[in-house]
């Protein structure tokens, strides 16, 4: 009997608690509902913006001259432009390259403590403001990325529309090579067509993931030097623009290529990474430096700031309640066998209950992204099937990459390079490369 009173309480514990979780979950349901949307392009102009394009490339020889093709094919007026590639030391056989495309090569100094890409591009920044050089924006990609010709364009008209940060889509040159790429390119389609494209509907800001992104250089001229320089700067520059209300735009139109890990390997260092960039203090980003921007509605600014701190964090939740109350139920099904009760049964079948609905909430959430974007990543019939069904077993790594940088320091404060091959097996990538 006293078993069975507690897995009465148990279930309605687990029952209030999703409950609850649910009512949190509204910015979710509502950016379900705006992917389904059309997304407009907005009002063109002439181009006149100056991009600075900052480009880090440590020891990145066998890919560099992918994205430097790209930056040759651009439709946008070549005096409007530069790129500056950041590398480490004089001998990165990445330096001739950059230098037989014409473009700029900015070598860095003092690495001590400052080995994060922040970093580079801050020392990048240093190089431009010390030369007295005038641009209007700064522009960022990685080694590995490919830029569509019109990219420039387009960013260009959300810079003249009165964005001081924008992104475009992220695409990638591999997504259809085996299951980590493709797994990993759905979390990113997931990111790009619901998340950014939500928040910028909503609130007018975007989720950044590293690269792809354009921001004034009024922001950065405020504070005096690039101040997002940890694990994951794109996301301390997420939190920055939110907690100074600075206005940002997520551009599907605009597209550029990213190259996804091929090996377990290298997915899981970058889980790693990410997990502990997300979860540290951004609290620095509230309030010690820069300018707050104009507030034209202080009560979806709050809203907007709400729905950054809680962001991941119900759906975490969520995910985590479901499957310890799975757990749950199979020890109670296992103590049940050991008192001889009658109701192991029905124990164990409540284990995996529980389980399934957690397995079908990430084969939704997979299913829902492929039926919205699968246009650009191009799954074939199969791999679209395997990637549903996966699916949480792919996000099960993030978990691990918790686990992992809690028990290793080392993997969540040291940075480490992720090695690109520079394989493009995307055709439309292709054309961006050759123009």
């Amino acid at each position: 009997m006293l078993l069975s009173e507690i897995i009465t309480w148990f279930d309605l514990a687990v029952g209030i608690s999703l409950g609850l979780l649910f009512l949190m979950f509204w910015y979710y349901l509502t950016y379900f509902v705006i992917a389904c949307i059309k997304v407009k392009k907005i009002s063109k102009f002439l181009p006149e913006t100056k991009f600075a394009i900052l480009v880090p490339a440590r020891n990145e020889s066998n890919v560099i001259s992918h994205i430097l093709d790209s930056f040759s094919a651009l439709e946008y007026p070549r005096n409007l432009y530069e790129v500056f590639v950041i590398i480490e030391t004089e001998d990165d056989p990445t330096k001739k390259i950059v230098e037989k495309y014409g473009y700029k090569v900015v070598v860095r100094g003092n690495l001590e403590g400052r080995r994060t890409k922040g970093y580079a591009l801050d020392d990048a920044y240093q190089y431009i403001k010390n030369n007295h050089l005038d641009f209007d924006a700064f522009m960022v990609f990685d080694a590995d990325n490919i830029v569509s010709k019109d990219y420039l364009i387009h960013m260009n008209n959300v810079y003249k529309s009165g964005y001081l940060v924008g992104v475009g889509y992220r695409s990638f040159t591999n997504s259809s090579k085996n299951w980590i790429t493709a797994t990993s390119a759905t979390l990113f389609s997931f990111m790009n067509q619901f998340t950014s494209r939500g928040r910028s509907m909503l609130f007018k800001k975007a989720t950044l993931t590293g690269t792809g992104y354009f921001i004034a250089k009024e922001i950065v001229d405020d504070i005096g030097c690039w101040y997002w320089n940890g694990m994951t700067e794109d996301v301390e520059l997420t939190a920055y623009c939110y907690y100074h209300n600075i206005k940002m735009h997520y551009y599907p139109h605009a597209v550029y290529y990213d190259e996804e890990p091929t090996d377990f390997k290298t997915l899981h260092r970058q889980h790693t990474r990410w997990v502990w960039g997300y979860f540290a203090n951004k609290k620095k980003f509230k309030n010690e430096v820069g300018k707050y921007y104009e507030v034209n509605n202080k009560f979806v600014r709050g809203l907007s700031i709400m729905e950054y701190n809680f962001s991941i964090y119900p759906f975490a939740v969520f995910s985590v309640l479901l499957a310890v109350a799975s757990i749950v139920s199979l020890v109670f099904s296992f103590i049940a066998l050991g008192f001889n009760q009658p109701n192991i049964g029905f124990l164990f079948s409540h284990a995996i209950v529980y389980f399934a609905a957690l397995w079908l909430v990430f084969m939704f959430v997979a299913a829902f992204t492929l039926a919205i974007d699968n246009n650009n990543l191009k799954f074939n019939a199969k791999l679209c099937v395997v990637v549903v069904l996966t699916y949480l077993v792919f996000f099960g790594d993030f978990l691990f990459a918790f686990l992992d940088g809690l028990f290793n320091k080392s993997k969540r404060i040291t940075w480490k390079t992720i090695k690109h091959n520079g394989e493009i097996t995307d055709k439309n990538a292709k054309g961006a490369k050759n123009g």
